[in-house]
């Protein structure tokens, strides 16, 4: 199998280009077979299923797309219908669909029974050599086929495997100089949403574990990672029953933060859940649609004071517990993980817990660390008493290197 660059060459033709034979090598990659392709310019006689291809890229060909104009974070968008898989407004505007085996797959994207497609095209503006190249969603291909807002893969990307369509998301083996990334994306509304990527040297994610642990008077909820994947666990305060015991969710990532999610089954009567948390750490909980409105919040920012920066995947754990009992454990009533990315200190959190567990007598802080591939690196050493006593509820908490 080929990898292969979507790049502009000489006029307006937007084309792929083979840079060689040979997939990478690497534990990263994603297993596929060779998806089904047709030539649908031949003059045979075509037999019932290479017909019924056909006529779907026949449809992709001349469909009508949503394009982002401009390439920064909050682009305008202009609508355009493609002609042979072409659009040409000279000197403007050129849009070509990547039109070869590996670069577009059918499949049902949204689980409502129908096939969909994921296609890749490429936008010049402006002419010159600017290429950038998205990710596009067509919903319904054998019936009103209407296309999503697309996704930015990047500039003359490279793939290390074909486009899919699995488990209702579009898996995309992207090359880089130094791996393979593996994207996968799911619809969100009327566009596509990346999910949160495995650790990498480019996109660190957040270690097995807790990601958030929140409660309100009436539900407790916990995210957490098993294998790199999110899953949810949902406790009914008023009911008494655990509603939700590791149901498998989807962690939706975009520059305004993360969003874990579960559907929900009528069947099995289970709940939809939703947990958003904000780049600012803000979170929002809402269960069956209804936002959770009835729970209070620690909130605060963590720093240190040595002026070194931490790596794109430090992980900052913030709780916020009862520390009353001397002879006992403490108590974890709220906490959240976060990844360091492309940030540094001070980070911001919110810590989300149930009113209603808060005895004034007794004494709540909050505790914070550091850690880089799972090594202790800073920790708070003094108490950040909050809520009772005359205490804030915002904080800003310090940590302080451990010795190693």
């Amino acid at each position: 199998m080929n990898k292969r660059v979507f790049l502009a060459l000489a006029g307006t033709a937007l084309v792929t280009a083979s840079l060689g034979s040979g997939m990478l090598t690497t534990e990263q990659a994603i297993a596929q077979t060779q998806p089904e392709w047709y030539n649908c310019l031949t003059r045979e006689v075509f037999t019932p299923e290479k017909q019924a291809w056909c006529d779907r890229w026949s449809t992709l060909q001349n469909g009508t797309y949503i394009v982002p104009l401009g390439f920064g974070p909050e682009p305008t968008f202009e609508t355009v219908t493609l002609e042979n898989g072409q659009y040409n407004r000279p000197g403007e505007l050129v849009v070509s669909l990547a039109n070869e085996p590996d670069w577009l797959a059918f499949g049902d994207i949204d689980g409502d029974g129908n096939d969909d497609a994921a296609v890749i095209f490429g936008v010049n503006q402006g002419g010159g050599s600017n290429l950038v190249t998205y990710l596009a969603a067509v919903m319904d291909i054998d019936g009103e086929a209407e296309a999503l807002r697309p996704v930015a893969l990047g500039e003359r990307i490279m793939l290390n495997g074909p486009t899919a369509i699995e488990n209702q998301r579009i898996n995309v083996a992207q090359l880089t100089q130094t791996e393979v990334i593996n994207r996968s994306f799911v619809t969100d509304g009327g566009s596509l949403s990346e999910l949160a990527q495995l650790p990498s040297p480019e996109r660190a994610e957040l270690p097995d574990g807790t990601v958030v642990f929140s409660q309100t008077p009436t539900y407790a909820v916990r995210v957490f990672t098993r294998d790199g994947q999110p899953y949810i666990n949902l406790f009914n305060r008023a009911s008494g029953r655990q509603e939700l015991n590791g149901v498998r969710a989807i962690a939706a990532s975009s520059v305004e933060g993360i969003a874990f999610s579960y559907a929900g089954s009528t069947s099995e009567g289970r709940p939809s859940v939703q947990v958003n948390v904000a780049a600012n750490g803000a979170q929002t909980i809402e269960v069956n649609d209804a936002v959770q409105t009835n729970s209070a919040s620690v909130t605060g920012t963590v720093t240190y004071l040595p002026r070194i920066a931490m790596p794109p995947n430090a992980v900052l754990e913030v709780s916020l517990i009862d520390v009353s009992r001397a002879d006992a454990p403490a108590v974890t009533l709220a906490s959240q993980s976060m990844v360091f990315g492309d940030r540094q200190v001070p980070l911001p959190f919110e810590l989300v817990y149930n009113p209603d567990q808060i005895d004034p007598r007794l004494s709540y802080a909050v505790q914070a660390r550091i850690l880089v591939d799972g090594e202790l690196r800073f920790i708070n050493t003094s108490r950040f008493a909050v809520i009772t006593q005359g205490n804030p509820t915002s904080v800003e908490v310090r940590v302080d290197p451990v010795s190693r």
